[in-house]
């Protein structure tokens, strides 16, 4: 990027304070920004043109314009050479994953982008490479395992569990029956406290028998 003011390109490569003093000096002053999209070194069309030629524009073209089928074939051999451990696939979808890659003409960003998984389309054509199933089957065994392993450590915990309620049971119950022993006692022990009925009492006068009174007969 690049202010210009009043058709003068400003110098980038000021210090702090040569910024201050530049705002200070063109305060009230429109300034342009200027963005260049290979950087500020390339500033003029002829410059622009030959670093496209030298790092954008793929090195052979058809006559359409298009990536020529060299530069295609050294992408796809790129893609394969990255990617064969993890995919296998016919020839037809590895041309297709290139073309993917190379149909922006910007051959700068090819070897960043042969690095990337493939797109969803592609993907989908694709099937994992022995090595690749190897591992990911390896990888799903090594996690049934651990999956296996926490089960049988919380079956065991059950069994302890379900013991400790066994014994708990037997607790409870004991428990119980020493309470209804001790309700028996204590409802037992309430009733003698009651007194009779009167009712239920009987009167010792009404059962005397008069005696005769052998003192005093004539």
């Amino acid at each position: 990027m690049q202010f210009k003011v009043k058709k003068h390109v400003v110098e980038t490569t000021k210090s702090e304070h040569a910024w201050n003093r530049w705002l200070v000096k063109t305060r009230g002053e429109t300034a342009i920004l200027l963005i260049y999209e290979y950087g500020v070194a390339i500033t003029r069309a002829q410059d622009l043109d030959a670093f496209k030629a030298a790092r954008i524009i793929p090195e052979q073209t058809d006559r359409a314009g298009a990536t020529a089928e060299v530069s295609l074939r050294d992408i796809v051999a790129s893609l394969q050479e990255e990617w064969e451990s993890t995919f296998r696939g016919e020839a037809v979808v590895w041309q297709m994953w290139g073309n993917h890659i190379t149909r922006n003409l910007d051959r700068s960003t090819w070897e960043a982008l042969v690095k990337q998984p493939p797109p969803e389309y592609i993907a989908n054509l694709l099937r994992p490479s022995d090595s690749s199933l190897h591992e990911h089957l390896s990888n799903l065994a090594r996690s049934a395992n651990v999956a296996l392993d926490v089960v049988r450590g919380s079956m065991a915990d059950y069994q302890q569990l379900r013991r400790d309620w066994e014994a708990f049971r037997r607790r409870l119950e004991e428990h119980e029956r020493n309470l209804k022993t001790r309700r028996s006692i204590m409802q037992g022990f309430i009733q003698d406290l009651a007194p009779p009925s009167p009712s239920t009492v009987p009167d010792p006068f009404v059962e005397l028998v008069n005696a005769d009174d052998i003192d005093h007969a004539e």
